[in-house]
């Protein structure tokens, strides 16, 4: 094989020579010999980058495919041969950089998107930036399923519950949701993953100043009350205690969230209506827990036709969540509407049958999709008339 150092020599002496060949001859021949040289070395380029990748030659092929990119920047090719270079040699930040310089208008801008994300979420450890590539992918082409179960994952994972139910809703527009993703809608309003823990705690490895994975790897210790368990308390000590986070972030939407219920379990009126004020209303309007809680201060207070209004706004923010469900049955019974509570009284034990499968359930993906659950998911789904949900069930349950 030849050297790969003699086709570089020819470029550069053809460089020197366009110039002189442009003067001599005039600017059009001057430029139909550039054409000719560029399109020669596009297939030079090719032709040894596709060997050198193939040999997995990669220095040499990070050193060709950076001449070939620095000659042409707006081709795809000599930065997807970077960025095969940079994978081979675990650069991880090159491989970001240079899938990020792929032109949004090639075909495959969004398989480099793709490839850029799960650097940032796995070796880079970088998951604000993956999140936003993902996105990317997604303004480009809506359809890609890896895409949407990323971004609800990590959603799901970090507790960004009303961001989770908006990209769930989406993806199942386009029909690119994931089993999992039905989970985490009808639990959006209650349910912490086992996971929480684990890979918040990953996360803040690369961020350790971030509220969002602090708060949330911390509520996982809380409600499982890991730090009461004799044997495992010592591997949560650096998880300060609930009142503490508290102090450090009065205003955060999940921390508030979860005094709340625990205030409302204690049946302590004051604090939740303390509580209720610590969250900006914008936020707090559109949270289903918040409303709930306005409720149990109304009913408390007495106010029992305010607080129907308050679990009727927290049932369309949340139609699946069980605790709405009982609270409305039993309201409305109170005030002397037997066939309304009895219609909530039968959702309640659907949701809150489904609520007890999805806090024991195999948590696998073929768990998600066990046929009985999905039964359940659909029965309640018609009952709540969620009508877009109900036909993406349907349409998951059909034959294919």
């Amino acid at each position: 094989m030849q050297s790969l150092r003699r086709p570089w020599r020819r470029v550069r002496l053809r460089w020197l020579l366009l110039p002189l060949l442009a003067l001599m001859v005039g600017a059009p021949a001057g430029r139909w010999f550039y054409s000719s040289w560029r399109g020669v070395s596009v297939a030079d380029f090719n032709r040894e980058c596709r060997e050198l990748s193939t040999r997995q030659k990669w220095r040499e092929l990070s050193e060709l495919s950076e001449k070939w990119s620095n000659i042409e920047p707006a081709r795809a090719e000599p930065w997807l041969y970077r960025a095969g270079a940079a994978e081979g040699l675990e650069d991880w930040a090159g491989v970001v950089q240079y899938l990020d310089r792929v032109p949004r208008d090639d075909r495959r801008a969004v398989g480099a998107l793709v490839r850029k994300a799960v650097a940032e979420f796995e070796q880079l450890n970088r998951p604000w930036d993956g999140l936003r590539t993902c996105d990317e992918v997604l303004e480009l082409e809506p359809r890609v399923l890896i895409a949407h179960k990323q971004v609800i994952f990590f959603d799901a994972m970090t507790l960004q519950r009303a961001e989770m139910v908006r990209r769930i809703r989406r993806a199942i527009e386009v029909r690119r949701e994931s089993p999992e993703s039905y989970v985490y809608l009808v639990s959006a309003s209650w349910f912490y993953s086992g996971s929480l823990y684990r890979h918040n705690t990953r996360w803040l490895e690369g961020d350790p100043d971030d509220e969002t994975f602090q708060v949330a790897q911390a509520l996982q210790v809380y409600t499982s009350q890991a730090k009461s368990d004799l044997e495992r308390a010592a591997d949560f000590e650096h998880i300060p205690p609930a009142e503490e986070l508290l102090l450090k972030y009065p205003h955060n939407l999940e921390l508030v969230a979860y005094f709340l219920n625990r205030s409302i379990t204690d049946g302590d009126l004051e604090r939740v209506q303390m509580l209720l004020q610590a969250v900006p209303s914008d936020r707090a309007d559109a949270d289903a827990r918040f409303w709930r809680a306005r409720a149990w201060c109304e009913d408390a207070l007495g106010d029992l036709e305010s607080a129907e209004r308050s679990l009727r706004r927290a049932f369309a923010l949340d139609p699946y969540w069980w605790q709405i469900h009982f609270q409305l049955h039993d309201l409305l019974r109170r005030l002397g509407r037997p066939d309304e509570s009895a219609r909530y009284l039968e959702i309640y034990k659907v949701s809150k049958d489904l609520s007890t499968a999805i806090m024991t359930m195999n948590r696998s993906e073929e768990g998600f999709d066990d046929p009985e659950f999905s039964r359940s998911l659909l029965k309640l789904a018609e009952l709540v008339g969620d009508d877009e949900v109900t036909v993406a069930l349907r349409q998951r349950a059909s034959p294919r």
